[in-house]
């Protein structure tokens, strides 16, 4: 399904404001196999189950309710049982002697960042704690300062609330915010040209998705890094979804600041995310909320904040080791994307099969942890149908996955975790993609 494309003419931020089963011969090759096996391709292998070091069932680490088939990871996470533990042992400490407890917060939560640092990739006095992206975010927005005149670029693919966010503070600093549209299917190099014409002419700042959640597509941050460094223009990485289902996912990239959700594939605790600076932005960056800790350093001001519950974050490390220990993440990202590579094969021929239409799209870099198909006729072409979808495919069919809506167009975004397998986007295919097509015949 061909994505629309936008009004390149005016400022889109601004406007918003305002098979025949023929029996064969042993030895006959079927036609389409010969096809296949000519173009070098090899199917996927449908993944066994992953395992955990010791044997046992990795799934049974979780504890997802069976009322429902949980594909939709790359949202809210899901955090395994012994780190539920671990932050229950945490609240009961903290109640048992709330003055002792917070008290000793901030220590703790440097501690916190230091057994992190390795898993992020970079030094711990580098990043702080925020209660999740758009947080992190937003403090970097505010960071920038910016001035009445001034630019600041973003795509549109960027996610809802880091684009509003962006918009109020350059409506309120009588700044510009203008929406750079980038194809679903561009390359790296199409989107450095871009952004090289764009930097050029020196805006306030850049703000990219590392991976994003509309599109489920890589921008190259790296590369982007590096050329916003050139023209000296900040950039603001919304890595959201990169902790966990990339090793050492902020290492190298020379951003002035760098944003990761950790309750997303690191498992962790929703309320967790980490904000990595450059040392000269970082004097500017402070929470967005005020509190006793303000004085002190980045990121040492991240770490006190009054009585902000800290055992998210403080259990959340031992999500992020334990799943080492237990599993290994370098197994976990390996399986994951066996599994999405055999799974959206799977749905895909189920959608194509029964529309007769292709349903897999070109999104240039597939995201890691994520997988973008077209969904039928009109369904979810608006974000609030996106979201109506979304919560009747739960409701009726048992399963939460992801809908989203970009340039009018719905698309299912699947994603994959170490309890799933592929029993569950098998069952997708089967039980769910008919009711999907039968719906989009809806009036």
């Amino acid at each position: 399904m061909a994505t629309k494309k936008p009004d390149t003419s005016a400022d889109t931020a601004q406007d918003a404001h305002d098979n025949d089963e023929n029996e064969t011969d042993e030895n006959q090759t079927d036609e389409n196999e010969t096809e296949f096996l000519e173009e070098g391709a090899a199917q996927p292998q449908r993944p066994e189950p992953l395992s955990a070091r010791d044997g046992s069932p990795a799934a049974a680490l979780w504890s997802m309710n069976s009322r429902w088939r949980h594909i939709n990871h790359g949202s809210f996470g899901a955090v395994p049982v012994f780190a539920q533990l671990r932050r229950l042992a945490y609240l009961q400490e903290a109640e048992g002697a709330p003055q002792r407890w917070f008290a000793a917060a901030p220590a703790r939560l440097a501690q916190a960042r230091a057994g992190l640092a390795d898993f992020i990739g970079v030094d711990a006095d580098h990043f702080g704690f925020v209660p999740n992206a758009s947080a992190g975010m937003t403090a970097s927005i505010r960071a920038l300062m910016l001035s009445a005149g001034d630019e600041l670029l973003i795509t549109d693919h960027a996610y809802g609330a880091v684009a509003f966010s962006a918009r109020r503070e350059a409506r309120q600093r009588g700044a510009k915010l203008r929406t750079v549209p980038i194809d679903l299917d561009a390359s790296a190099e199409k989107i450095l040209a871009v952004f090289g014409k764009a930097l050029a002419k020196k805006p306030a700042g850049l703000i990219i998705d590392a991976s994003t959640s509309s599109t489920a597509r890589e921008f190259p941050v790296a590369a982007l890094a590096e050329l916003a460094k050139k023209h000296g223009v900040p950039l603001l990485v919304d890595a959201a979804h990169a902790p966990g289902v990339q090793s050492r996912p902020a290492e190298g990239i020379a951003a002035s600041a760098w944003v990761g959700n950790l309750h997303k594939f690191a498992c962790g605790f929703r309320g967790t995310a980490v904000l990595v600076a450059e040392k000269k932005f970082a004097k500017e960056l402070y929470p967005v909320i005020d509190s006793w800790g303000m004085d002190e350093a980045f990121p040492a001001r991240f770490d006190h904040q009054g009585t902000f519950d800290y055992t998210p974050y403080l259990a959340t490390v031992d999500a992020v080791t334990g799943l080492e220990d237990r599993i290994g993440w370098d197994s976990i990202r390996t399986y994951i994307e066996s599994l999405l590579d055999y799974s959206t094969d799977v749905v895909a021929d189920a959608f194509d099969a029964a529309t007769g239409e292709e349903s897999r799209v070109d999104v240039g870099a597939p995201a890691p942890g994520m997988r973008l198909l077209s969904l039928p006729g009109a369904l979810a072409a608006a974000p609030l149908e996106a979201r109506n979808l979304r919560q009747r495919i739960s409701d009726e069919l048992g399963f939460e996955t992801q809908i989203t809506s970009w340039r009018d167009n719905g698309y299912l975004r699947l994603s994959a975790h170490a309890y799933n397998t592929a029993d569950d986007y098998e069952r997708f295919a089967e039980d769910v993609v008919p009711a999907l097509v039968a719906w989009s015949h809806e009036s």
